[in-house]
């Protein structure tokens, strides 16, 4: 019996291990169905992760072309002014491009730790690092004049250097060289100089005798440009954009400006274009010295002949006494007024209050660039004036807004400005005339609010005609999407390329 029960419990042994190892092969069949499971999920998810990448991608394409095509449509209907006569002035440089790190490299400028407090004048390095890097941070535009000579002649001798391209610039020029490229007949107020005289075409006029200056005192300015998402020590860079630095002498003189009071009538002008007055910024004038180029600007605006429409160009201003008389001195006279999101809320303020906003939001919405454009409208309107402001243009990076006065004989639609502003943007700064659909993108909203008021109308972008235009009070809004540039070949001079395109094909 004993031996029996030993058969028997050697028999239970292996039965035992039999049923261990059957629960042990069904705990390891389970363990490759969840991987399973998990990898199916996965495969699904990283399938569905892909194609809805692919469809965004290829939805976020087709638009991009659709709105292309679109403006394209719009512009080929667009009719070409004919003999128009214009006078585009004040300032003429010559314009050196370097990148703005490189710059910093040469001078042997480290970064800072944070940023120091901003000056309203450049009388040393320190200075100009505390500026330059509180604009490379918010991606936006300035152009400082440099009080020091020293550190003047330190920063040229470095830009110089860096063996950059040099192009004749300074708002007159550039968008005098754009009206004359699409058939205006030029008059270009600035100092006539030789070398000016061989950059620029031949069928631009330039008024005054000819000046052979020593290339030592030529009107320089230095562009410092940026790329977006360009870091600099703990600083990262917003938006593409360029920072000037000059320490202009002629322009300042306004001798354009002598030169072309004597023969404006001859001309007779069917418009006259001011910018680059920002030259007159913190220059070391004595107040006696701005007074008379200010009486001389008043001068030169009283006398023109009546049919004559005059466009102020704003531009970036640090001195509010300074752009406060500028301000009474032009605003009264002008017909149009040009800027950008930026300047457009300095203007505001500044004829609000007599402050400046020192830098402002770069990325402003469609409802608040109405609203300032409104409010500025509105103010200006209550102010003693020669004539009614019957066009704004805000050119931005997402969009561009044109008000016209609805009863102006004086201006065509409103879209003729949006849409070839919005073209001439996106071809200059990507350097392709025929706007490449793989180097563009789209920033601006399916819709935009007309207003930061609750309640508001919402306008929808259509994609086959993307131009929105509508009635609001005593003006016509029209509204074009920009077609955003992924590969940006320049952005220096682009603010004055589509406000020339803008003007001239504004004009009835």
């Amino acid at each position: 019996m004993a031996i029996t029960r030993r058969k028997l419990h050697a028999t239970d042994e292996p039965s035992s291990s039999s049923d261990n190892k059957d629960v042990d092969e069904s705990k390891t069949r389970r363990i490759p169905l969840k991987r399973k499971i998990s990898a199916a999920f996965f495969f699904f998810l990283s399938a569905f992760i892909v194609l809805y990448l692919v469809f965004t991608t290829y939805q976020r394409h087709w638009r991009v072309n659709t709105i292309k095509k679109g403006l394209v449509d719009i512009e080929k209907d667009i009719v070409l002014p004919e003999n128009k006569r214009i006078v585009v002035g004040i300032g003429g440089c010559l314009d050196v491009f370097v990148h703005a790190v490189d710059l910093m490299d040469a001078l042997s400028i480290s970064p800072p730790d944070e940023v120091g407090e901003i000056s309203t004048s450049l009388n040393s390095m320190e200075d100009v690092v505390n500026e330059f890097v509180t604009f490379f941070q918010e991606g936006a535009a300035a152009e400082r004049y440099v009080q020091s000579e020293e550190l003047w002649l330190t920063i040229r001798k470095a830009a110089l250097g860096l063996k950059p391209e040099l192009k004749l610039g300074g708002n007159g020029p550039v968008i005098a060289k754009r009206m004359a490229e699409e058939g205006a007949e030029v008059l270009l107020a600035i100092q006539n100089e030789k070398i000016y005289r061989d950059l620029v075409m031949e069928d631009i006029k330039f008024p005054g005798e000819i000046l052979d200056t020593e290339a030592e005192t030529f009107d320089l300015h230095i562009i410092l440009e940026f790329d977006k998402g360009e870091t600099w020590g703990d600083f990262v860079s917003n938006r593409g954009n360029r920072y000037i630095l000059h320490r202009d002498y002629h322009n300042a003189q306004l001798k354009g400006l002598t030169a072309v009071s004597s023969v404006i009538h001859e001309f007779n002008p069917h418009l006259v274009v001011l910018g680059g007055l920002q030259m007159l910024d913190t220059y070391p004038f004595t107040e006696e010295e701005l007074n008379a180029r200010l009486e001389q600007i008043e001068d030169f605006l009283n006398n023109l002949p009546k049919s004559t429409l005059v466009h102020f160009e704003m531009a970036s201003f640090v001195n509010p006494t300074f752009l406060k008389k500028l301000s009474d001195v032009i605003l009264p006279h002008a017909d149009s007024l040009g800027m950008n999101e930026q300047e457009l809320p300095n203007l505001v303020s500044l004829v609000k209050t007599g402050n400046l906003v020192y830098i402002s939001d770069s990325k402003v919405k469609v409802s608040k660039t109405m609203d300032y454009t409104r409010e500025l409208v509105a103010t200006l309107s209550l102010l003693p004036r020669h004539t009614p402001l019957s066009r704004v243009h805000v050119h931005t990076l997402a969009y561009q807004a044109v008000f016209t006065l609805r009863e102006s004989s004086e201006w065509m639609s409103g879209i003729t400005t949006a849409v070839k502003s919005s073209l001439t943007a996106t071809r200059y700064v990507c350097g392709d005339e025929s706007i490449d659909s793989n180097n563009i993108k789209m920033i601006l909203d399916d819709s935009f609010s007309s207003s930061s008021i609750p309640g508001s109308k919402r306008i929808p972008i259509i994609d086959t005609t993307p131009v929105s235009c509508w009635p609001d009070g005593p003006f016509e809004i029209c509204l074009s999407p920009v077609l955003v540039c992924t590969i940006i070949k320049q952005t220096a001079g682009g603010g004055d390329n589509l406000t020339g395109v803008g003007l001239f094909y504004h004009l009835k």
